[in-house]
């Protein structure tokens, strides 16, 4: 396994360079009475490190940011949620020590859809300030973050404790899920709107208390391991090909 705080700084030296480094980021947030706070970061980590396992690529694996950008969610107990000030400070101070060590490209594994936004932004700044060449990956790209919705047994409103992070979790800590708790909670009012919606033309800024009454927003009564665990072999089969994608990736020479 390819950690990078299993390095010591001379043997770092050699491989920082030719080496893709992977820093997985997740969340410590409310997903609704039945799953742990820890969701998102489990996931995420999980994910990494199934990745760096199967990637033939030389990549490093850098340990999780599991604190994220979770305002959205600050409405339940347990949520720690990072200001958006802080986080980008954070990225920077990541970035700058990263490209002291002689790194060329850095890839964010999110596995929080509250972060894709503020990660761009510092995907750019990286790239501006250290020269760093940064890429954003995501195990599966949030509903609410993509231009076509799929219509599927949730309506395509699934985005936070639905089906796929219930599924997940019963397939990696069965022990950590509430299937007592189940429950369906879908925006389903949404779907009266044209425009403004997830994935629309017509973004919105929400909380999870705007659009559900207890911080779900899905349907998880249908997860299962079975459904659980292909979702995560094609997050990681996903990860894994952008890898070797981000690899051979060059910016041309003007």
């Amino acid at each position: 396994m390819r950690l990078w705080s299993s390095y010591s700084s001379i043997d770092l030296e050699e491989v920082a360079g030719s080496s893709l480094v992977l820093q997985p980021i997740g969340s410590i947030e409310q997903h609704g009475p039945h799953l742990p706070l820890v969701t998102d970061s489990l996931i995420a980590q999980e994910v990494a490190l199934q990745a760096i396992r199967e990637t033939p690529t030389a990549s490093i694996l850098l340990p999780i940011i599991s604190y994220g950008l979770s305002s959205e969610h600050l409405h339940a107990s347990g949520t720690i949620s990072l200001s958006p000030t802080t986080l980008l400070a954070v990225l920077d101070d990541l970035g700058a020590s990263l490209a002291r060590a002689g790194v060329e490209k850095l890839v964010f594994l999110n596995g929080h859809g509250g972060n894709s936004a503020l990660l761009r932004v510092a995907s750019r700044e990286l790239r501006v300030r250290y020269g760093l060449m940064t890429f954003l990956v995501h195990p599966h790209l949030p509903v609410d973050q993509v231009s076509v919705v799929s219509n599927d047994c949730e309506g395509g409103f699934a985005i936070h404790g639905g089906v796929a992070e219930t599924s997940m979790m019963l397939y990696l800590k069965p022990d950590l899920v509430h299937i007592d708790r189940l429950e369906r909670s879908i925006p389903d009012w949404l779907s009266r709107y044209s425009k403004i919606g997830f994935g629309g033309p017509v973004t919105f800024g929400w909380t999870a208390a705007d659009l559900s009454s207890n911080g779900v927003i899905g349907d998880p009564t249908s997860a299962s391991p079975e459904a659980g665990k292909r979702s995560f072999e094609a997050g990681v089969s996903g990860v894994v090909a952008a890898l070797e994608e981000i690899q051979a990736f060059q910016f041309p020479q003007y």
